[in-house]
């Protein structure tokens, strides 16, 4: 999996602090349910990690949805946010935390 922090290659906290989710609705990877509550694609999710909104996402999204995986690749480059690659999926994670989406993680300095 694909996990996009919101922190800038610098260290930087990226802002605004809902950045994950405007991006992931920007490009159609979320809609509203009949409950009035939005619902995101299984293949990817905002995320607080580490106190800081994040992105992850399973690799699968790239051939599902390339024009959205391209744009939220490009929307990190552009912004210099810290992109890692992780092992396991966003439905193993589910598993491991089904009611959680804070994450704390160990940083991979690359």
């Amino acid at each position: 999996m694909i996990i996009i922090d919101g922190v800038t290659e610098s260290g930087g906290k990226f802002r605004p602090s809902a950045w994950a989710e405007m991006l992931i609705e920007g490009v159609g990877l979320a809609h509203f349910g009949a409950d009035h509550k939005i619902h995101y694609l299984p293949l990817i999710e905002p995320a607080t990690i580490n106190g800081n909104a994040a992105i992850i996402i399973d690799e699968s999204l790239e051939e599902i949805r390339p024009e959205a995986f391209a744009e939220i690749m490009r929307f990190a480059a552009e912004n210099r946010l810290q992109v890692r690659h992780e092992e396991g999926s966003i439905a193993d994670r589910r598993v491991q935390q089904p009611t959680r989406r804070h994450y704390q993680t160990q940083r991979r300095h690359t």
